[in-house]
């Protein structure tokens, strides 16, 4: 029996409609700001946001598309991105490990990965706090406390935001660079009733479509 068990999800989106207006849009309009957690390279979080340009609404469009489908998997309430910012990561680069204050769902988007070691995306268990009496003598995925994510360039990570994760860093001359964001639940205007009647029931109050929903 698998206890807990937690979805980090990638779709691979190299065909992406508005991808390469995305990659030109960051590089050539991006405004950096000062992160603490992009150690060593700069990020726009907290500041310019590369998703409020309506050239980039192909891109915003299929972002969403993954997270109905990521939701659907885990049986969550829809979600809808809430802001969005980029990391550019040089040689010496990583990010400190954290999670999302304040989202449900977030996703780390790879736009830019150069060859060789250029920092591997971690997570850690929820549950390291509690298995200090656990002694593993051979390595088991009930003992792992990071696990190092195979990531891939033009490839979208989804996962739920209270997940502790990280990057290691880029050994390489070139820069890492990625884009993520956060979400929040939708709200009921943006529901059709289909979906509203699927949760509440027919007849319940919560099930009233509101005026505009699609």
């Amino acid at each position: 029996m698998e206890l807990f068990p937690t979805l980090l999800e990638e779709y691979d989106l190299t065909e992406a409609p508005g991808l390469d207006y995305l990659k030109k849009h960051i590089k050539e309009n991006g405004k950096n700001n000062e992160h603490s957690l992009a150690v060593n390279g700069v990020s726009s979080h907290g500041g310019w946001d590369p998703l409020q340009d309506d050239n980039c609404r192909p891109i915003l469009d299929v972002f969403h598309e993954c997270l109905n489908d990521y939701n659907n998997k885990i049986g969550n309430y829809p979600t809808i991105l809430s802001g969005s910012w980029y990391n550019i990561l040089p040689k010496g680069g990583f990010t400190e490990r954290h999670r999302h204050e304040s989202s449900v769902i977030s996703g780390a988007f790879y736009l830019e990965l150069p060859e060789g070691d250029f920092g591997q995306f971690y997570v850690v268990s929820p549950l390291k706090p509690y298995m200090m009496c656990i002694h593993n003598i051979r390595p088991t995925p009930y003992g792992v406390y990071e696990i190092d994510i195979p990531i891939k360039e033009n490839h979208l990570y989804l996962f739920p935001s209270w997940l502790e994760h990280g990057s290691r860093v880029n050994n390489t001359d070139e820069d890492r660079v990625t884009m993520s964001f956060n979400t929040i639940a939708a709200p009921k205007e943006m529901l059709p009733k289909s979906f509203l009647e699927a949760v509440w029931g027919p007849g319940h109050p919560n099930s009233e479509e509101v005026v505009g929903a699609s």
